[in-house]
């Protein structure tokens, strides 16, 4: 599961507050559960938590059809092991992790529904490097890159004696004619708010038509997105995922007008501008694939309507050093149980006592063992395979869904929900024809130890033996709520769900944090089902011999299950809540 880009701090914090790794989100929601829906806190289980009785290494074992915890363990040893390196999107371990998905997927008979006839959607990965000689003067005063001004573009952009025009704030569609723009960069303020910085950085911003670009001014309290949009790293080449934009701070403005920014009106000229936006780019040396399969559906008509199932291959990589992996189990269990949610936690001198001696327990009867790579078993290899299973169970029936399903393995889900992102904006069947997306991230723990959340309110949310989250399932389509938990009930899965993440204005924003939402957001039903967080989200001890592969079966079971019930009915899911803004920034 993706995380924040960045928070809206003040300017004498850290860039270590400032930037986190993923992407959130926008536009409000009416509610349909109460923080009453959420379970009990439960107190946090204080004994030392044995090393697991599941080895650290699996021989592979050919799977059945049934989903059965044996199968899930078998694919899961596999797709979180050492050699994939952590499936970091655009590097091989991640294009190790698509072949292995596109041969599994083809063994079980499914149709590639990718580019040019294969399992493969590519995305336009390239790696972005900006040349410090990049520059910005603005009535005679060069600006300082980092600091003043950054930018985000595909390419080189240069701008030659060209004047400003003042736009007004951004969102808010000032009058401006072609004629008037025409050859000038348009400067629009940005509010003082999460969204409105999330939307100037990653999000849509429109430029009026005619002008040479876009100056967005962001409050000095979001100075920090500089060092975010100008670090080196990859990105998605593709005019979805946010066009050409020049950034500047607040500071900036007197160096642009003469007139203070209270008195200025859109259409106002100011100064002209020099600026010389240099950017390297080449070619991600390893390709970033999305793979998508799909089952023909048995009805003719039917057929050409589409159940998706999803989950994300991809995790974060690995660490720059090796550590000692038990020591990094032993903290975060005690002091950081939400892993990377907890990132902000240091420990006390109790804490390092009680550390101290479950290592020093441990140590009596297991070896160190130094560790760098981060397998993402949970996130989301439990996902990844759950959908395996889903898939040869349907592909192996007598009798196939009326509706086809459609298989998509999304890449780079860490990054910023890039896969889905790039698979909704370039879908390979009828955006139109998909009638509910179910997405399966983190369905491998959700144990009583675990803290799987919290509720709005910030009281722990905590697992148990029947446990499942359930994220979304009612906020564009009730009738797909009411079928999950009546599928649920009605072939005896019995798991308890916990809607307690999915209340509105919930400040972990889960609804905006996995794949689901690029769905949603173009109006297709989805339900996220998720185990939720513990203590290896995000850490390096994610591994295979961790999971709760019974429960784990239990929820992909409850999976499939759901998605024959859409694949057989007579009609999709009823889309009869408020859609969102496709072009938005998401908020939950």
């Amino acid at each position: 599961m993706s995380s924040e880009v960045f928070r809206i701090v003040p300017r004498s914090a850290s860039i270590g507050h400032l930037l986190l790794a993923g992407a959130i989100a926008s536009g409000g929601l009416s509610s349909f559960v109460s923080a009453q829906d959420a379970p009990k806190p439960q107190p946090v289980a204080t004994a030392p938590v044995p090393r697991t009785a599941l080895p650290l290494k699996l021989a592979p074992r050919p799977t059945k059809s049934a989903i059965t915890a044996d199968d899930l363990m078998t694919r899961l040893y596999i797709f979180a092991d050492d050699s994939l390196m952590g499936r970091d999107a655009g590097t091989e371990g991640s294009f190790k992790a698509t072949e292995l998905l596109a041969r599994e997927a083809k063994r079980l008979g499914l149709q590639p529904a990718g580019d040019s006839g294969t399992f493969f959607q590519t995305l336009p990965l390239k790696s972005k490097k900006v040349d410090p000689l990049s520059s910005f003067i603005a009535g005679g005063a060069s600006l300082e890159l980092g600091e003043e001004w950054g930018f985000k573009s595909g390419s080189t952009m240069t701008f030659t004696d060209t004047p400003v025009m003042f736009g007004g704030v951004m969102g808010e569609a000032a009058l401006l004619t072609a004629e008037q723009v025409a050859g000038k960069l348009v400067v629009l303020t940005v509010p003082l708010s999460q969204a409105a910085v999330q939307q100037a950085v990653e999000g849509d911003v429109d430029v009026p038509a005619g002008a040479a670009g876009i100056v967005l001014v962001v409050p000095q309290q979001a100075a920090g997105v500089f060092g975010y949009v100008l670090r080196p790293g990859v990105f998605v080449d593709d005019p979805a995922f946010g066009g050409q934009r020049l950034i500047v701070g607040a500071n900036v403005m007197p160096k642009l007008f003469t007139s203070p920014l209270g008195e200025l009106k859109a259409g106002t000229v100011g100064t002209s501008v020099n600026v010389k936006a240099i950017l390297d780019v080449v070619p991600s040396p390893f390709a970033a694939r999305n793979v998508v399969a799909i089952l023909p559906g048995s009805d003719p008509k039917l057929k050409n309507q589409y159940v998706a199932v999803g989950a994300h291959s991809d995790h974060v990589g690995m660490a720059r050093r090796a550590v000692d992996h038990d020591s990094v189990l032993i903290f975060n269990r005690i002091v950081r149980p939400g892993g990377a949610e907890n990132d902000d936690k240091m420990g006390n001198a109790e804490q390092f006592t009680q550390i101290n001696a479950e290592l020093a327990e441990m140590r009596k009867s297991s070896p160190t063992r130094r560790d760098s790579i981060f397998n993402g078993a949970d996130d989301d290899g439990s996902g990844s395979v759950a959908v395996q299973e889903i898939a040869e169970l349907l592909s192996t029936m007598k009798v196939k869904p009326k509706r086809s399903t459609l298989f998509v393995w999304h890449v780079g889900e860490e990054k910023g929900l890039w896969g889905s992102k790039f698979f909704t904006e370039h879908s390979t069947v009828s955006r139109d024809s998909i009638v509910a997306q179910l997405n399966i991230d983190m369905v491998g723990r959700g144990s009583a130890t675990d803290l799987t959340g919290s509720s709005k309110e910030g009281q722990d949310l905590r697992g148990g033996p029947d446990y499942l989250q359930l994220v979304g399932s009612r906020r564009l389509s009730t009738e797909l709520g009411d079928l999950v938990e009546s599928v649920n009930t009605s072939k005896k899965h019995n798991l308890v769900f916990d809607y307690g993440m999915d209340s509105n204005d919930h400040p972990m924003n889960i609804y905006c944090r996995s794949d689901h939402y690029e769905y949603a957001k173009w109006g297709v039903p989805v339900t996220f089902f998720t185990t939720g967080g513990h203590s290896a989200y995000h850490q390096l001890t994610d591994e295979p011999q961790y999971i709760d592969y019974p429960h784990m079966t239990r929820v992909a079971k409850l999976i499939a299950d759901v998605a024959l019930d859409l694949g057989n009915r007579a009609g999709r899911p009823v889309v009869n809540q408020p859609k969102l803004d496709p072009r938005g920034v998401c908020k939950q």
